[in-house]
């Protein structure tokens, strides 16, 4: 899901959770996964489509942070 859509679901309270986890695809690097309230989970996508993925935590943390998140589960 993009960027925007998130912000809208936070924004409607629809957001069940929030976890940083490995990257499928590399395992040096971390993916955001969103849960909606009715069970459906989502990866963080860019704009043209491709999964976000961060070098480090911190770089994730900022990116929920600038979607207004306070709050997310970290699995490693």
């Amino acid at each position: 899901m993009q960027k925007h859509e998130i912000e809208a679901l936070r924004k409607k309270r629809l957001v069940d959770s929030v976890k940083i986890v490995r990257s499928p695809a590399d395992a040096s690097e971390w993916v955001v996964l969103f849960k909606e309230k009715d069970g459906k989970s989502f990866f963080l996508i860019s704009d043209d489509d491709h999964v976000c993925s961060y070098l480090n935590l911190d770089a994730a943390v900022q990116e929920l942070h600038a979607l207004g998140f306070a709050r997310a589960e970290v699995l490693f």
